[in-house]
């Protein structure tokens, strides 16, 4: 089955949206964050995205999650690690079965959504 462009919204979807990110809850923010940071990690694996694109990740996530828990020191950060890594296998998986030849666009956008909030967080770096 081919999806398309609505393959790659599918599949973004399921690593953005949860039950509680409707609500505005932070653990659910923070976990789709971790989700990003994960895609990132695996594509690199994959040979994807290159050493200096993880690097620019991890600088991200860092400030990401330095701004989540102190706004809410009560963030169980383990719980929200297993749940991303499940997010980002469920979205490997998504676009595996829509058929699209290479990951580099799903890639791309999980690095520019982490730039893009770490950004936001910190306009000055």
């Amino acid at each position: 089955m081919r999806l398309g462009a609505g393959g790659w919204l599918l599949a973004g979807l399921v690593v953005l949206m949860s039950q509680a990110a409707f609500g505005g809850n932070l653990s659910a923010s923070l976990k789709n964050y971790y989700a990003e940071y994960e895609i990132v990690l695996q594509c690199q694996l994959e040979s994807q995205l290159s050493a200096e694109d993880t690097d620019a990740a991890k600088t991200a996530i860092a400030k990401i999650e330095t701004y989540y828990l102190k706004r809410d020191a009560s963030i169980n950060k383990e719980h929200l690690l297993k749940q991303a890594v499940a997010d980002k296998n469920e979205g490997f998986r998504i676009m595996a079965r829509s058929g699209q030849s290479g990951l580099r666009p799903y890639c791309r956008q999980s690095l520019q959504d982490l730039l893009l909030k770490a950004g936001d967080i910190d306009p000055s770096s």
